[in-house]
């Protein structure tokens, strides 16, 4: 087996960790671009202590604050001309996945020819790790692993197509991890972005280019999300338990970043690309119990494996029984935390089908799970997740 693994991210994790900001971005500018939501609601103070904190390390401030949950093209382009008019050469992503890819995205844009857009994968050109503005990614929710990945998706709105900066010039510089700040996200983030973490961590375990290095760091993110999810959704302000997620979040982040998805995000990332309302974590947990249904056979080692984190008693059964039971352990715990659902209660036209179809199809995604299906099949799953069971 032949394994290249790069992880060129330098991880800054703790507790009072982001009082280090200043510090870290004075190392690659004199003019930063803070990329963030709108200023209100609970992640506010933690927008104005990054703010104080580059100031008072000498940096000039833009702030950038129209981030939007699945990030645009739209919000990109009129960042990075922004950027450009003032001189930014410090990219700072604060917040969850959607600011640090926004960040990311503006990263490209505001330095190469034409717009971000141009350097997703399905386009022809290359970003240019020299030119790309240095990254620092501060994470505030446990799920989308983007501070650690060299990966920044966005939507185009024109056309409905969600798609991916696949570059090694996107990987931050550093990253900031401050389970502190991760305090304050409302149940449903939680729920959310931990199942997206859950999900980089079992796609990169499950993909057909899984390696023996990265499948150790996915069974402990997995097995951490498992027994801790739960518990920080019920005690949110547990600092515990939200340094665990943290670690699981960073963990199956280098996963994605190392060996990638499969499946389920070439299914669900047309599905928040075409209906923006639903949330990345959201599309994931609607497509997994049938993926998981779908794949197990193909699977069914690294599956009884997985399934034994949820229910201890699968430990007295054959693999086959336990892989079987995977899907449904998935779901039941999808319901615990209320994320269970459907294409219909998501809103999501079922005229939408066929396109979302035709976009799963062209992701390469699809044909790194280890059971590859036709677009009828994948057409047969949207068909079941239309209504709740």
């Amino acid at each position: 087996m032949n394994i290249a693994q790069y992880m060129p991210v330098k991880i800054i994790f703790g507790s009072g960790s982001l009082n280090q900001l200043g510090e870290i971005a004075a190392q690659y500018g004199k003019c930063a671009m803070l990329v963030t939501m709108p200023w209100e609601g609970v992640q506010k103070p933690a927008f104005i202590q990054a703010k104080d904190l580059l100031e008072a390390a000498g940096l000039r401030v833009v702030t950038y604050d129209k981030v939007v949950p699945n990030p645009t093209t739209t919000t990109i382009n009129e960042a990075s001309i922004i950027a450009k008019k003032e001189q930014v050469d410090v990219m700072i992503g604060l917040g969850g996945g959607s600011s640090i890819d926004t960040a990311k995205a503006i990263a490209v844009g505001a330095t190469h020819p034409g717009v971000a857009w141009d350097y997703v994968y399905t386009e022809k050109k290359t970003a240019n790790s020299s030119a790309t503005l240095p990254i620092i990614a501060v994470t505030t929710t446990s799920g989308t692993g983007s501070h650690t990945t060299k990966y920044a998706v966005f939507t185009n709105p024109d056309l409905k197509v969600k798609s991916t900066i696949v570059n090694e010039a996107v990987f931050p510089k550093a990253a900031i991890v401050d389970p502190e700040l991760m305090r304050t996200m409302p149940a449903f983030v939680s729920a959310t972005t931990g199942f997206d973490a859950f999900t980089h961590a079992f796609e990169s375990y499950t993909n057909i280019h899984a390696n023996p290095l990265i499948d150790q760091l996915a069974l402990v993110s997995m097995e951490i999300i498992v027994k801790t999810l739960e518990k920080a959704i019920e005690n949110p302000d547990n600092l515990e338990y939200r340094t665990l997620l943290a670690t699981a979040d960073t963990l199956s982040g280098i996963c994605i970043a190392n060996v990638g998805t499969t499946l389920p995000h070439s299914i669900g990332q047309p599905i928040s690309g075409k209906c923006p309302w639903v949330s990345h974590g959201q599309s994931l947990a609607l497509v997994y119990p049938e993926f998981l249904k779908f794949t197990q056979s193909a699977c069914i080692e690294k599956f009884a494996k997985v399934a034994r984190f949820f229910n201890s008693a699968l430990e007295n059964v054959s693999d086959d029984i336990a892989a079987s039971e995977l899907s449904n352990e998935v779901s039941e715990l999808q319901k615990r935390m209320n994320i269970y659902t459907s294409l219909k209660e998501l809103n999501v036209p079922k005229s939408m089908i066929n396109d979302i179809v035709r976009d799963a199809m062209l992701c390469p995604d699809t044909y790194v799970n280890p059971r590859i299906p036709s677009a009828e099949q994948v057409k047969q799953m949207l068909d079941n997740m239309w209504e709740t069971s």
